[in-house]
């Protein structure tokens, strides 16, 4: 039981690890999104002006895609996206055209962007252009250590489950030292004797990381429940808790089989 606790508790904290791990990778998989520029056009501009404009732009350096969202596009968006009551205060159309500029992988930084938008800013054409430079910045200072504390929290884990596992193995063994002994003399090979210390170890780690995984899907169900932007990201949950459960029977057995091996040579060295 109690290493049977042990391993829950390492399970569980395995998991959450890797599920951090997972949702620090789906931001960083949206980072490319924060490098979006809009500038936002006079209410009143023609065709022609938001043709000459648009290939003003495509010229610019580091320039990926450029987009044009009209006045009444821009509304079906917004009321996508948000209630609305936020528009009955007003009557007409408050949301300008304006133009969506994407920028190339390799000017996807803080800098570039910062610098993308006071170029923009200094043409007439536009009455406002806004980007998430803020957030980009934070993703670009903090990137690093979201995936680095994770990754080794994890190795961390896996080690530090490895050896409770291999404790527990050798603990059994010796105390049922007697019984693998007369196994041995009576003609026992290695793996009738190794195979229930393996399902045993299979089993603690199935049972352990199991429990573990359900009482993590409980809490983060929960969670997604009381905030939507939670809950629509933990899409693939299912298959990376799924992947802990079989890690951790996978290193049970592996370690059990390592441990008893072990002193099945030990005792054969003595005897020599």
């Amino acid at each position: 039981m109690p290493s049977l606790l042990t391993i829950f508790l390492c399970s569980l904290l395995l998991a959450a690890s890797l599920t951090v791990l997972g949702g620090v990778f789906r931001v960083l998989s949206a980072e490319s999104s924060l490098y979006t520029v809009e500038a936002f056009l006079p209410e009143t501009v023609s065709e022609d002006s938001v043709q000459a404009v648009r290939q003003r732009l495509e010229h610019f350096r580091g320039v990926e895609r450029v987009e044009y969202v009209s006045a009444d596009s821009a509304l079906a968006d917004f009321r996508r996206h948000f209630s609305g009551e936020m528009l009955d205060l007003v009557d007409e159309n408050p949301i300008p055209p304006f133009f969506r500029v994407s920028l190339v992988p390799g000017n996807q930084n803080p800098a570039d962007l910062t610098e993308f938008i006071a170029a923009l800013s200094r043409l007439e054409y536009f009455e406002e252009v806004q980007a998430p430079v803020d957030w980009a910045t934070r993703v670009s200072e903090w990137k690093f250590r979201m995936v680095f504390w994770p990754v080794c929290l994890s190795l961390l884990l896996l080690v530090t489950l490895s050896l409770i596992i291999c404790n527990s193995v050798r603990l059994s063994l010796l105390s049922r030292k007697l019984l693998v002994e007369n196994m041995k003399y009576a003609g026992g090979s290695p793996f009738f004797i190794e195979f229930p210390f393996v399902l045993e170890g299979m089993m603690q780690g199935l049972v352990g990381s199991g429990f573990a995984v359900l009482i993590l899907l409980v809490i983060v169900e929960s969670i997604g429940r009381a905030i939507p932007l939670v809950g629509e990201n933990i899409g693939g949950l299912w298959a990376l808790l799924g992947l802990v459960v079989c890690l951790v029977t996978l290193v049970s057995a592996y370690f059990s089989y390592r441990t008893v091996q072990e002193f099945l040579l030990a005792k054969r060295s003595e005897r020599e």
